[in-house]
């Protein structure tokens, strides 16, 4: 069902989803290892399309943990609440990130978790969205995503590389995950 609902939404709106088909388990198990999950009280994740790294986060979190996905698509925040009632899914733009947690009363987030696809945003989205994580995350707090590998290939993928060694004050590369399509890493960088 997730592949089939992630390859309708890519073929919408492709600079929006960014992927024709779900993260891998490797992937996904990469991306939420090594942030400190184990010991977090807030968890953010943006863009959770259809919940591949979600559903790793709900089976690693504390049982106390407060989670939150923003999703910007709403037929895939309807797929995530279906598939994930325990989570607390919002329907915005992982810009408003500040906004969505005083919504809900949270504290900044311990961890925040990304499947967005940073390569097919613009500069300024890129800035405007990462600007909003830096803002808003626990001092201390790890803030990881993926990248894609042929994304290290485009100006796009090269310059959010960049921006993370601005913004954060440690960046961290994971190994290639090559049983993913296409082949990934991890980016984990601490506030």
């Amino acid at each position: 069902m997730s592949k089939s609902v992630l390859f309708k939404r890519f073929l919408r709106n492709p600079v929006q989803v960014g992927a024709l088909c779900p993260s891998s388990r490797g992937l996904c198990g990469a991306i939420v290892s090594q942030v400190g999950m184990e010991n977090a009280e807030v968890i953010v994740e943006l863009g959770p399309g259809t919940g591949a790294i979600t559903r790793e986060i709900v089976l690693r979190m504390p049982k106390n943990a407060k989670f939150i996905a923003i999703e910007l698509d709403a037929a895939l925040c309807g797929h995530l609440r279906q598939t994930f009632p325990g989570v607390t899914v919002c329907n915005g733009s992982a810009a408003g990130i500040g906004d969505i947690l005083d919504c809900h009363a949270l504290s900044s987030p311990d961890v925040v978790i990304s499947g967005l696809p940073w390569a097919n945003f613009s500069a300024k989205l890129q800035r405007e969205i990462l600007e909003s994580v830096i803002e808003h995350i626990a001092p201390g707090g790890c803030f990881t995503t993926f990248a894609y590998l042929q994304g290290l290939l485009f100006p796009s993928g090269q310059r959010f590389r960049r921006l993370l060694d601005e913004l954060f004050s440690e960046v961290e590369t994971s190994p290639i995950i090559w049983k993913n399509l296409p082949p990934a890493f991890v980016y984990r960088c601490r506030k």
